[in-house]
């Protein structure tokens, strides 16, 4: 089955277009939890436990798990088989990207079957189409997705990516390029989407979706960078899909005594509430 007909199916199934977030920062953790990989993997084990019938997904953070050595990847490989079978989309937040043999490489690790193999994983397009192609190859041979930097919302993000100009638009036009050999004939996505940060104007998020109607957006900033689900609703389709929102911080971190990951439910079940049709 295609990626994008997986993640359709998946957000209709949980009626959510949330996905949880695994940041884990071991400066939050509940007291009892250890600052290490094995605390790291059992915080975010509890939290999926709690939180899986309200989520399409999970979104894994590489920096942090990097952060942690080796310890830290064998984490994200149980994590992801974990995510697998609870029947969860699994999306890698790497921003991987280079040229040639390399870029084939970060592509087989992290879209084929092999441990770390995801479902998906955001990519960043700065080496233009050499960079990118490895992984749309992925997308078609073994039905995966990537989801393309097109326009972050940090501060300084305009010194590069411009507003509705320059980078930013060139970008969203390859997309539209990109997504044609893997579009789903059932309904219309495809499996090369766009990150899109949640804290941008509305109306730029508008713009972007009237550039690229079927593709998929991941709008991450969602909760303690600001944003709110309100905003990014009219993102969606009338069938309800086309938008992921990840939440990490304000899910993670919802509570800090031993019942951490009830709290992180009831944190987790505000926002389905919010974006449920």
């Amino acid at each position: 089955m295609l990626f994008s007909d997986r993640l359709a199916h998946a957000i209709k199934t949980k009626n959510s277009c949330l996905m949880l977030g695994l940041d884990p920062n071991p400066e939050k953790f509940p007291a009892g939890i250890s600052h290490d990989a094995k605390g790291a993997l059992e915080f975010c084990t509890k939290i999926i436990e709690k939180t899986h019938d309200l989520i399409c997904g999970v979104k894994i953070q590489m920096a942090y798990w990097e952060a942690f050595g080796s310890e830290g990847i064998r984490a994200v490989e149980i994590l992801l088989a974990a995510a697998k079978s609870l029947e969860l989309i699994t999306m890698v937040d790497g921003k991987r990207n280079d040229i040639g043999a390399t870029a084939e490489a970060y592509a087989r690790a992290y879209l084929a079957d092999g441990p770390l193999g995801a479902d998906c994983l955001t990519v960043n397009p700065f080496l233009g189409t050499d960079g990118i192609t490895p992984f749309i190859k992925q997308c078609e041979d073994n039905d995966r997705g990537i989801f393309v930097l097109v326009r972050t919302s940090n501060p300084s993000a305009d010194e590069f990516q411009g507003g509705k100009g320059e980078v930013s638009i060139r970008i969203a036009e390859k997309i539209d390029e990109w997504n044609i050999t893997t579009q789903s004939p059932t309904n219309f996505y495809s499996s090369v989407g766009a990150v899109l940060g949640a804290t941008l104007d509305p109306q730029l998020l508008q713009f972007f979706r009237d550039e690229l109607p079927n593709t998929w957006f991941l709008c991450p900033g969602v909760g303690a960078q600001g944003a709110t689900i309100k905003n990014l609703l009219s993102l969606r389709d009338e069938q309800g899909i086309g938008l992921i929102i990840p939440v990490s911080r304000a899910v993670l971190y919802a509570g800090s005594g031993e019942n951490y990951a009830l709290q992180s439910r009831q944190k987790m079940l505000e926002l389905w509430e919010d974006q449920k049709i």
